[in-house]
């Protein structure tokens, strides 16, 4: 049997020794989009309680990665990086793909259009980027 609650460590250790994830925003923002990524790695290893050690790595490594990089650019985003809409709408891409990635096809992702609304936000000068993580974390969690 695995010891889930090694793995569970090993990455939430990984995910918080790594500052470049997290290193554009200020500190309330980041420790949001930290505690809410290693939520998702948590649920997704704890989900490898059946496999050995290989198989498991071979499940979740993928779906960490796509983690790992979504915080990255959802962080530069709620920094105020990705103003014009060209690069909005390739990061919007971006990240849908990788939710596909962590999240798996049955999911119900938020639509282009609902995206758009949202990371349009960031526009709005009122908005903290620590607002709008939340915003993004309640967009894909009333979804799913």
């Amino acid at each position: 049997m695995a010891d889930i609650k090694a793995r569970v460590e090993r990455v939430i250790e990984e995910m918080m020794g790594n500052e470049a994830l997290l290193e554009m925003l200020e500190t309330e923002a980041a420790t949001e989009m930290l505690n809410w990524g290693i939520e998702m790695a948590t649920s997704l290893v704890k989900k490898t309680n059946d496999l050995d050690e290989p198989a498991a790595n071979l499940a979740i490594l993928p779906r960490l990665k796509a983690i790992r990089q979504s915080m990255r650019s959802i962080g530069n985003w709620a920094a105020g990086k990705y103003t014009d809409a060209a690069s909005r709408i390739e990061l919007r891409d971006t990240l849908l793909e990788r939710f596909r990635t962590i999240f798996g096809e049955r999911m119900i992702l938020p639509t282009k259009a609902e995206f758009d609304r949202l990371l349009n936000q960031a526009d709005d000068k009122n908005l903290t980027p620590y607002q709008l993580v939340l915003k993004l974390r309640e967009l894909l969690e009333t979804k799913g």
